[in-house]
């Protein structure tokens, strides 16, 4: 190891020996030289100062009669290495002095190298002296811990991990690091998901002070903020500095240091009649500092007395907060798994429930054919469709798309189709009761559109503005194909609120869309919707589908799209409906490769049959 510089003590009272040795040691100019000739002076020196190595000359001989006693005595008191110095006629006694306690000795005159080379040597043996006990302290600190990692800390981690109780662990946590690091008091910060670190946990033994955990009593200290109001990261607290380094921090007296704010520790202090001296400060880490371990008031254990914390206190509270991070991440692990269960669980019940909401069993009035497709992308759907019979005869034909996703679509979706349906028997009946309209009976070829188109209208009318009114502040909405087909007459009254507009094919091959007809429901509460007219005729396929069909995508990002869907229209022209809504299910299924599908996936199609 490279010396560099170092503080030299000489003493001798040979003036030649000193101006030589002098001589030299300005000649090297590596070297802070401090002189004496008396060796009562040299050990008072010695005490005072941190010598690094002492050149003691043997014209003090008479001061040094009894070389073994005074080297004993040396030692004991002061651990400088001493390099005896002296002439040729001195080199028995020298020797005398080097097996007697002397560390070197070195005869003058000498030339600068070799006293270079000399004081070198000696400097990187005192050097790794010192190492060498530095390493054997760590290491017994090092045991110690093994020890205490072995027998206290781990065995906590496990009982901190099986704690059941938040506020127990939390507490339990606090107190087994204050016992173990002789600390007066310790406090626990939690880090919440807006950012500041939350006292979850107070003690001071000397006040008989409890704050939270088991106390009953809430921590009433604020939230410190880890970011201020321009999104800086707060680096002047120690604990919020601790968080965002994620590193330890360990100071001797909070009073004298001025890296850190504690005017709130002072002002505690103040009202408490407290003293803070020593602080140490760790995360508790995992993959991120989930909260911040603070002890204050180290207490040596013999006196009392109040110290810095030692390096082994330091390694001690790290461990535990190691574990203590472990045991409240797997705290939080089982809560998201038993809440992901009981999601799952609710997923599940919503599944059948809005299982429930779809027909069991399609109508089929005689010459038609009714087929329908409905696939959703997550457990739950936004998506619905719906066939239902109405008074007179007629059939009620929806299909929707709500513009969420996930349960609140579901939700959504479901009172969507409760709505639609009740307003439309609601309004049938009442015209029945008003005796206003007459219902056409089943033999009757005269289609009573007027009928017809007031239920629809008024059933999206109402619906429309139910959930405009009433559940505007979701800012949910959902577009709809809603129509009333009379089989008898094959005449379709319909209202297209912002859907897909539903293809017509005629059986020449000729195709129509329905275009929208008004905006989509649950937008505004006071929207106006009209309804169109069109007749099927033999053979004629009314498709109905929502965008989870063409906006499906590959792997390479490519949409399904309308070409396909066209095509597959062509390719199965004049087959049963369910053979169309079954090519194009399939055909969707290959095109994602394997994938799952982003979108709901939902289909209708009603085909009247040639006669």
């Amino acid at each position: 190891m490279p010396v560099t510089s170092a503080n030299l003590l000489v003493v001798s009272d040979d003036a030649e020996s000193l101006a030589g040795l002098s001589d030299n040691l300005r000649e090297l100019a590596l070297y802070d030289v401090t002189v004496t000739n008396s060796l009562a002076g040299a050990q008072k020196l010695a005490l005072e100062h941190p010598f690094d190595i002492v050149l003691l000359d043997m014209s003090l001989k008479d001061q040094c009669r009894n070389p073994a006693e005074f080297f004993a005595r040396w030692k004991e008191q002061v651990p400088t290495p001493v390099v005896v110095t002296g002439r040729t006629e001195d080199a028995e006694l020298l020797t005398d002095c080097v097996a007697k306690g002397a560390s070197d000795y070195l005869l003058l005159p000498t030339n600068a190298t070799l006293l270079r080379a000399r004081i070198r040597a000696h400097l990187q043996r005192k050097r790794l002296q010192e190492q060498a006990l530095a390493s054997l302290h760590a290491f017994n600190e090092v045991e110690k811990l093994a020890d205490d990692l072995r027998l206290v800390i781990l065995p906590l981690g496990i009982a901190l991990s099986a704690e059941k109780d938040f506020s127990r662990l939390i507490e339990r946590f606090v107190e087994k690091a204050m016992d173990l690091c002789n600390a007066d008091g310790g406090s626990l910060f939690m880090r919440t998901d807006d950012d500041v670190l939350h006292y979850v946990v107070v003690r001071v033994n000397s006040l008989g002070m409890a704050y939270g955990g088991t106390s009953g009593v809430e921590v009433p200290f604020a939230d410190l903020p880890l970011y201020d109001a321009q999104g800086a990261p707060v680096l002047e607290n120690v604990a919020t500095f601790t968080a965002h380094e994620e590193q330890p921090v360990n100071i001797a007296d909070i009073y004298s240091e001025i890296e850190f704010d504690f005017s709130g520790t002072k002002e505690f202090d103040a009202r408490n009649d407290y003293r803070s001296i020593s602080c140490l400060t760790v995360p508790l880490r995992t993959r991120r500092v989930l909260g911040v371990l603070q002890l204050r008031n180290a207490r040596d254990p013999e006196t009392g007395e109040i110290v810095p914390f030692d390096v082994y206190q330091q390694l001690v509270a790290e461990s535990l907060a190691s574990q203590a991070a472990v045991a409240l991440q797997n705290r939080r692990l089982r809560g998201r798994e038993a809440n992901l269960l009981r999601y799952k669980r609710e997923l599940e019940i919503g599944r059948n429930i809005q299982a429930s909401f779809l027909p069991d069993a399609l109508p089929q009035p005689p010459g038609w054919e009714i087929a329908a497709r409905f696939y959703p992308a997550r457990e739950v759907a936004g998506d619905f469709y719906d066939v239902f019979a109405t008074p007179g005869g007629r059939s009620g034909l929806a299909i929707a798309d709500v513009c969420d996703k996930g349960v609140v679509a579901a939700m959504f979706m479901a009172l969507l189709r409760s709505l639609l349906r009740a307003f439309v028997q609601q309004y049938y009946y009442r015209s029945t009761e008003s005796q206003d309209v007459a219902i056409p009976n089943a033999e009757s070829r005269i289609p009573h559109l007027h009928l017809d188109e007031g239920a629809l209208l008024d059933a999206i009318r109402l619906t429309n503005a139910y959930i405009g009114s009433n559940h505007a502040d979701t800012h949910i909405f959902a577009t709809l194909f809603f129509a009333i087909l009379d089989p008898e007459s094959g005449t379709l009254i319909y209202a297209n609120c912002g859907h897909l507009p539903p293809v017509l094919r005629g059986v020449d091959g000729s195709e129509q869309r329905l275009m929208p007809t008004g905006p989509a429901v649950g937008l505004l509460p006071d929207a106006q919707f009209h309804v169109a007219q069109v007749a099927l005729d033999p053979g004629d396929l009314l498709f109905m589908y929502t965008d989870g069909v063409t906006e499906a995508r590959n792997p390479q990002g490519e949409m399904f799209g309308e070409a396909r869907l066209a095509a597959l229209r062509e390719q199965h022209a004049g087959e049963p409906a369910e053979t169309l809504l079954a090519a194009v299910e399939t055909a969707v299924r290959e095109f994602i490769a394997g994938g799952e599908p982003t979108d709901d996936l939902t289909m209708l199609a009603v085909k009247r049959i040639e006669i």
